[in-house]
């Protein structure tokens, strides 16, 4: 793989809500992609993509190195060819997120992803791309479509851009699993080639229905039968948080015996909850902020910080 080049200056497009417009979430608010593309193109290491680049010295697979695998399943072309079709901006990959319309509060999210967040906190403005956004989506051409919440099997915008688009066109869903599964949806969902569900799913019983709250382990459970009766492929994101952290085994041993491939991302922010951080003052009157907002208590949970 080029130690430079990525497809994303070029077929990617994603959308957010407020009008926002661009090319890859990893790019920082202001970047040049005449620029971007110039220096990629040309072998070299531009400042803009240091994300990836501190990714890959790493040793993570960076989000550059994911696009362009993708770009590779769906044109069937090696990075040398996809270079050649990288000739001017045809977007065909699109990242959607419609709003932030969502039926959980968890502890590491924030009013800017959940409207049930805007509820506890007493704000009152839903974040949701307007129609005119739709308009900036091929629905003929599209190849891949990635859906963002919010929960967004709650949102009727995706629904829309669902019936929309054609059944060749691989659609990825990040979804928290809660939503009931009529019998609309599953039609609406069965209708595409390649379907990918990624739930997300941090710890399990009641340990989930705290870091998730207020959704059920049990609606989860029925959800993701059905979800596997679709024949799609289905995926587990696990967002860690230090809370969680002495469940992390016991997660990781439940998704291997439900056979679920799986991934984790270590959550960052708010920084009180990161797990490379111990549990601290900040921690703990977060948490307690949260409980009294949310009515509950985290022993009965089970957590007993």
């Amino acid at each position: 793989m080029s130690d430079t080049f990525c497809v994303m200056p070029w077929l990617a497009k994603e959308i957010y809500p407020r009008g926002r417009i661009g090319h890859c979430c990893w790019l920082p608010q202001d970047y040049d992609i005449d620029l971007i593309r110039t220096e990629i193109s040309n072998g070299i290491k531009t400042s803009a993509c240091q994300k990836c680049w501190n990714s890959e010295d790493l040793g993570q697979t960076s989000r550059r190195q994911q696009q362009n695998i993708l770009a590779d399943t769906l044109y069937d072309l090696d990075i040398e060819n996809l270079k050649k079709i990288c000739t001017h901006y045809q977007p065909t990959i699109y990242q959607i997120t419609t709003s932030n319309v969502c039926n959980a509060a968890c502890i590491m999210c924030s009013p800017n992803y959940s409207s049930m967040w805007e509820s506890l906190d007493g704000i009152a403005h839903k974040r949701t791309i307007g129609d005119e956004l739709l308009n900036e989506i091929d629905f003929d051409t599209a190849k891949y479509v990635e859906l963002l919440g919010g929960e967004t099997l709650l949102e009727s915008k995706n629904i829309e851009i669902l019936e929309r688009l054609n059944k060749d066109c691989t659609v990825s869903i990040i979804t928290n699993g809660s939503i009931e599964l009529t019998e609309d949806l599953l039609t609406v969902l069965k209708k595409f080639k390649k379907l990918i569900l990624c739930l997300s799913i941090d710890g399990i019983e009641s340990r989930y229905e705290y870091q998730r709250w207020p959704l059920k382990w049990d609606k989860l459970l029925v959800n993701l039968e059905k979800f596997k009766s679709i024949g799609c492929d289905i995926s587990v994101h696990f967002a860690l948080t230090n809370v969680l952290l002495p469940y992390k085994q016991e997660t990781l041993d439940w998704f291997e015996k439900n056979n679920l491939n799986w991934f984790i991302s270590e959550v960052t922010q708010p920084a009180c909850f990161n797990p490379r951080t111990p549990i601290n003052e900040q921690t703990i009157q977060e948490l307690d902020r949260q409980d009294m907002l949310k009515g509950i208590r985290r022993q009965d949970y089970g957590i007993n910080i």
